[in-house]
Formats: C-alpha cells, structure tokens, sequence
C-alpha cells in the first residue's frame, strides 16, 4: 500500500526533527541491549525520547509535542502527572515510601478493589501484571491439584516463560472458538486464563456466546477461570467482567490500579485466596520487597476514585467517536481502515476484515510502521502497532485535533 519512496520520506522527515532522540538511542545502546529496557517501545528508526509530560501532552527531548493516546500501554487513565495523583503520591512517600510490614493504604485499595469488581472478594498485591499472572496461576494449581493451563493465541499476560510463548504446561488455543476450548478442557486443566478483550493482540473482543461458553465448560471439567483485566478494568466501573456479567474464579489487575506506579494485584473469593493465609495450614508462601508498596496504593486509589461511572461513559463514548472518525477517514482516502474497539481501547487496521481471532490480524508491516511516523509527524502519540487508549483529560478540542492528525497521516500515506 505505501511505496518505499514514500516511507523513505517519512523516515528522513522523522530524522530531520529528532536530531536529540537519535543521540539518545545511540548512547542507549551502548549500557541497554537494543538502546531499551521495554521491547514494546522500540520501533524504528528509532524511538523518540520523552523529557516531560503533564495532561494528554508529551514532550520529547527536541522540543516536539505529541498528543498521547497511549498512556503507557493503558495505564494512565488520567493522563500524565495527574494532580490529585501527584499530590498523593508525594505525600505518601513523605510518611516513608516503603515499609516492612502491612499498612492502612494497603487495606484502603484492597477494600475500594474488593468493592468495586465483582470477583475481587479478596485480594493480594503483587509489582505487575506479570507477576499476578504468575501468583494467578499459583492459586489454581494449589485449588485444583492440577498443572496444565489454557490460554489464547494472541492473548498477552506477561513476560514470564509459563506464559508467554510455547510451554509443556500450556494449550494455546484461538480466541472466539467455543469449540477448540471445549477440545482442549479435559481433567488435568488446571485453569484458562482469559483476557476479555485481547489486547496485545489487537484489541479484539470476546464474543458474548463464547464467554458463555468459556464459563459453562470451565465448570464442566472443574478448571478455574481467570480473567486478565490489566487492561480491560478501564472499560466499565467493575471492569469487563462487569460488561459481560461474567462469574469468574479469579481475576488478574494491574496498570490504572496503581495510578501510574508499578503494581499488580490477583482477586478472588476467600475460598480461593485462603491457599494464601499463613495462619492456615497448608498455605503457599508469596512475598514480594514491594508488594502494596505505599506510595502505589495510595496513588492507585485516587486514581481509581476520580474515574467515576460517568467518567468511563464519557471516555468510552469519546472512543466510539473517533474510532468512527477515524474509519472514514481512511476510507476518504482510499486507505483500508478497520478499528476494533472496547471501552476506551481500540486499534487501528490497516486491513479490509474486521478480525475477531489474532490469527485474523494483518502482521506489522511497512503501512503499520508508516501510520506510525506519520502520526508522530502529526504530533499524535499511538502505539507502534496501532493501540489507542484514551484518557479522562482530553478535551473536544484534543479530540478533534486527533482526528484531523489521522486524517493528515493517512493523507501522507495515500500521497506517496
């Protein structure tokens, strides 16, 4: 779809305005492999290096100012140095930063979390996704004396072996097949673990029937169902699970729930998560230096607190209008444009099918990388691979400047 003529224009045009970002990624690579420490963020030529950022406004080391719709892979549903976070933030670390023992503001997210999603019963803390992921797992080996685990093509829980590429303990079957999880759910089926809406995968939604069928098969062979909503918790007051009005087992948090800082957490009812309780016999041991860090649940509950019903309705609505905006503008040039949506999350394909299975999703390619850096030309923050994830701070205004930045990127792209 786009020359190389034309992505070799784009890539000079980028060079030309990133002079400082481009010193940075080399000095980068002489102390972190590949110049990163996170290998979502790199994409070529190389990534720009941000010096500040407040609101829906990021800056980069050269003086350019992107609109982000990003926000850290979705966890800043506020936005950037969000006040009522920042003023928490720096308060908490005043009374001590981290300590050695249990705390109220731990009790305070667990309770405001126990009372907002509907599986989150209880619920223990961990420093990530990946590692409520890992302790998820835990949980349902101990429950069900079971080993084996099935999860999704496409899905994304983390960065550990066990769940994140081929594993002897793992059935990765596609994602909206109700029959291939009922081939692959037999008795040694410790778990599925399920992400309502896939996002690394490119922001695909569950059907309502499979989840359906996720559950009722789940509780035929006696696995644990385990929902990932790292990412999907920003699309209701209760999160997905909430959406689908789904009983699950288990459910794994991360991202917003830390209003910024590093944090993860697994919920569940008391039955599960009493495998936990070292006053118990037969409890599994889980530590972690900084589990409930102070600093992150104090951040995480005013950042949970200012994002209100009304204000997930109003970020959702926001999404369901650009992504409509964004359709017909790829459409008017020419360009074929799918966006798949839930909540305030949606990506951006350069394809003619809507996908509803990972393996349905055109690869990255040459078009993906040249929206990319004709967005950044435009001054719009997105994901490399086309995620957008909003946030409550943007304005009409904002909004209506991300639109016309598509529409000029796609421009640049049907031009060459």
């Amino acid at each position: 779809m786009v020359s190389a003529k034309c992505f070799e224009g784009l890539v000079r045009e980028f060079q030309g305005r990133t002079h400082r970002s481009r010193k940075v990624a080399e000095r980068a690579r002489r102390v972190l492999p590949g110049g990163e420490t996170r290998s979502i963020t790199y994409y070529s030529p190389y990534p720009v290096s941000i010096t500040s950022a407040s609101g829906p406004v990021i800056t980069d080391c050269d003086g350019n100012s992107y609109l982000d719709i990003l926000n850290n892979y979705t966890s800043l549903v506020h936005g950037h140095a969000f006040g009522p976070v920042v003023a928490t933030a720096i308060a908490a670390a005043r009374e001590g930063i981290v300590y050695p023992a249990p705390h109220e503001a731990q009790l305070d997210l667990a309770e405001h979390l126990s009372e907002r999603h509907p599986t989150a019963e209880k619920v223990r803390f961990t420093n990530s996704g990946t590692e409520a992921a890992l302790l998820a797992i835990r949980i349902a080996q101990a429950v069900t004396g079971r080993d084996r685990f099935v999860l999704f093509e496409g899905g994304y829980h983390g960065s550990a072996p066990l769940i994140s590429g081929p594993h002897s303990q793992v059935i990765r079957v596609p994602f909206n097949d109700g029959a291939a999880v009922e081939e692959a759910l037999d008795d040694s089926i410790a778990a599925v673990l399920f992400e309502p809406c896939l996002g690394v995968g490119g922001v695909i939604p569950a059907d309502p029937g499979f989840v359906r069928t996720l559950r009722s098969q789940t509780h035929r062979v006696g696995a644990l169902l385990i929902t990932d909503e790292v990412q999907t918790l920003r699309a209701s007051y209760g999160g997905a699970t909430e959406v689908y009005g789904l009983e699950a087992d288990l459910v794994i948090m991360a991202k917003l729930i830390g209003g910024g800082y590093p944090i993860g957490a697994v919920g569940g009812p008391a039955k599960h998560l009493r495998i936990l309780d070292q006053s118990a016999p037969g409890a599994i041991t889980h530590s972690g230096t900084f589990n409930g860090h102070l600093v992150s649940a104090r951040a995480g509950l005013t950042a949970l607190e200012h994002l209100s019903r009304s204000a997930i309705g109003n970020m959702n609505a926001s999404t369901e209008k650009l992504a409509d905006r964004i359709e017909m503008s790829g459409r008017a040039h020419g360009l074929p444009v799918i966006v798949t949506r839930f909540g305030s999350m949606m990506h951006v394909h350069l394809q003619e099918m809507k996908p509803t299975q990972a393996a349905h999703v055109t690869p990255n390619s040459t078009d993906t990388a040249a929206l990319h850096l004709a967005l950044l030309l435009e001054g719009i923050f997105a994901a490399p691979r086309g995620l957008v994830a909003l946030s409550t701070v943007l304005t009409d205004v904002h909004l209506e400047s991300i639109a016309t930045g598509y529409d000029r990127a796609f421009a640049r792209m049907a031009a060459g």
